[in-house]
């Protein structure tokens, strides 16, 4: 452990499914060779020593009082594995990591679902003034689109105690509703040090492994299915690829509630020998996954200003993606997403992009090599942790030494 001086991080960790979860994971280890960490989770079943890192509960941290006045690193993402990065975020703040702009649907979790609208409509006050009320008390009366989540980010109220906020992407730093004089850093997501593992494996290798056919173009969709992740195009586009001809297999690799309707919208579609719904999968799965397919599809839309930590470990396996040229993805290099503008009827424009680029599996090759390349450059995890260090030193005085940008 190092005898730099210590950080509190609250934050999930695996084996909690939260993306943030595997990103933090993965960036405490740079970290720990400047800093003395302690990290606050949430659940008995994260709570294992880490790389150099000590890690507690939040019920353990409570004991602690001492901790509280050490600097503080908060992990933020928009789901219920950060109920607890959330309230820390509130009661002590510290140097905040925003993984999503939008916060309306954790918010929801911990009010509405939970038998309290006016905690909602309290957060909407503090957010957007009588305005914000009106529209709490409208969505009780049952007047509500889903679109007023992406339209109404609700992070204010962790914004304004922060001393600090780093995003992934310049597009979500466009989007805070920060206040004057609030410090905002882009630190990318960075490269997984997990693809190293994988570098070896063939294509055809990992399809074996996975029970896949050896042959033939294979797309893939991977994380949690939400309406936003725009599964149900894909498939309608894979659909209309097989009608002209372009015979190639989809995986959907991620849970997906019975209100996704995959199965039927596979039905529907015909789809059945094409398409395989993996569900949740394992680490090495997941990679494999990424080594066996042709390219990702990652086409989020809305944004709620997320970048995606699939995406970003498939470009450092060398996987290309497609993607609209909208919200974070659309930072990537041309080279490496491939990149389709969001139109009313999405599907034929997206089996129209598809057909291009699989009928060219060179240039297909090339964008995948373009893909790890970048990572490499651009986004290493040495850098990433470099430049959090710099971001504790200048906003919480924090003296610790320089890191290497590796």
């Amino acid at each position: 452990m190092s005898a730099g001086p210590q950080l509190v991080v609250f934050a999930p960790l695996p084996p909690s499914r939260s993306g943030v979860a595997a990103y933090t994971a993965e960036l405490l280890p740079p970290l720990a060779r400047a800093l003395r960490l302690v990290v606050v989770v949430a659940r008995e079943e994260e709570a294992a020593p880490r790389d150099g890192a000590e890690v507690i509960t939040e019920r353990e941290y409570r004991r602690r009082p001492g901790l509280r006045a050490l600097p503080h690193l908060h992990q933020l993402g928009n789901s219920l594995d950060h109920e607890h990065v959330y309230r820390a975020a509130l009661r002590r703040p510290g140097i905040l990591v925003l993984h999503e702009v939008v916060l309306h649907h954790l918010v929801e979790a911990l009010t509405l679902a939970r038998g309290a609208p006016h905690a909602y409509e309290a957060v909407l006050a503090y957010n957007h003034g009588p305005a914000g009320r009106r529209l709490a008390r409208l969505r009780q009366c049952g007047l509500f689109s889903p679109w007023q989540r992406f339209l109404m980010p609700l992070h204010r109220q962790v914004l304004d105690p922060a001393a600090g906020v780093i995003v992934h992407s310049r597009f979500a730093a466009a989007r805070l509703d920060a206040p004057p004089g609030l410090p905002v850093r882009v630190v990318p997501h960075h490269r997984s040090p997990q693809v190293e593992a994988y570098e070896g494996v063939t294509r055809q290798e990992a399809r074996a492994r996975l029970g896949l056919p050896l042959e033939g173009p294979l797309l893939l969709a991977l994380g949690h299915v939400t309406p936003a992740k725009q599964v149900t195009v894909a498939l309608e586009a894979l659909a209309l690829l097989r009608a002209g001809g372009v015979e190639a297999r989809c995986v959907v690799a991620g849970p997906a509630g019975p209100e996704a309707g995959l199965e039927a919208t596979v039905a529907r579609l015909g789809l059945g020998a094409q398409v395989r719904l993996a569900g949740w999968v394992s680490e090495e799965a997941f990679f494999l996954h990424l080594r066996a397919a042709d390219l990702l599809l990652a086409l989020r839309f809305p944004s709620g200003g997320e970048s995606s930590g699939s995406l970003a470990r498939a470009l450092a396996m060398g996987t290309p993606a497609i993607a609209y040229d909208f919200g974070p993805a659309a930072e990537y290099p041309d080279t490496a997403v491939a990149k389709l503008p969001f139109g009313s009827d999405p599907a034929p424009a997206l089996a129209r992009a598809l057909a291009a680029l699989l009928a060219d599996p060179a240039a297909l090759a090339a964008r995948g090599a373009a893909a790890r390349a970048h990572m490499r450059e651009a986004c290493g995890l040495e850098a990433s942790a470099a430049a959090y260090l710099r971001a504790l030193r200048d906003w919480t005085g924090l003296e610790v030494p320089e890191a290497g940008t590796g």
